[in-house]
């Protein structure tokens, strides 16, 4: 697996944000299939709660890939026409991803159902992510102008609309110690103080009654 956390210089964009939303995609949809498969049948104000924060990831990872399909390959394909290879590649990655994100986010299905698809994603969403980190983030890092990345970012995360808050406790969460002190240091001001004050203490409640 090779994950590069190291924020970005002055020579490309900043991809810390990016690679830490990555390392949240890593780690939680296991983690969610491992809460279903403890939660108890009698247990419905749990299989709720697990099946909203599943729904708002699965949103999430929706957002992100949209990005990356509309935006960010089409502007490789142009820049770096030797990706080509790579870049469909990935595209076929998140058609086969869709599938399972199709069953996910579906009528409501058995618990021992639910936690192998979301096993399933688990599975494809690191294999697609090792891929993509070992073979594209080079190629943004060298020729995406910090510019143009950024409002990129800022178009990607108004499109998160309300779920914009916990989105943004959960990524800090699953961020590396050096990516969250980059985030905090280089943050808009507002967004800090709603972290601090609201944003965090909402999702670690949320993230308690999930994974206890």
């Amino acid at each position: 697996m090779t994950t590069n956390t190291t924020p970005a210089t002055n020579a490309g964009p900043d991809l810390t944000l990016f690679l830490a939303f990555h390392r949240g995609l890593r780690r939680d949809f296991g983690r969610l299939a491992d809460a279903l498969h403890r939660c108890p049948d009698t247990d419905e104000a749990r299989r709720a709660l697990i099946d909203e924060h599943t729904a708002m990831q699965l949103r999430a990872l929706h957002h992100h890939h949209s990005d990356e399909d509309e935006n960010i390959w089409p502007l490789l394909r142009g820049l770096v026409p030797a990706a080509v290879e790579v870049l469909d590649r990935l595209e076929s990655d998140h058609q086969e991803i869709d599938v399972v994100i199709e069953r996910l986010t579906g009528p409501s299905r058995p618990a021992a159902e639910q936690a192998a698809d979301l096993r399933r994603l688990h599975e494809l969403l690191n294999a697609h992510l090792d891929l993509e980190e070992s073979q594209v983030v080079p190629l943004i890092r060298a020729h995406v102008t910090p510019e143009w990345w950024e409002e990129a970012g800022k178009a990607v995360s108004k499109s998160h609309g309300r779920d914009l808050p916990m989105v943004a406790a959960w990524t800090l969460d699953a961020a590396s110690e050096e990516q969250r002190a980059h985030i905090f240091a280089t943050a808009p001001f507002l967004l800090r103080v709603l972290y601090r004050l609201s944003w965090r203490r909402a999702y670690e409640r949320r993230a308690a009654q999930i994974f206890g």
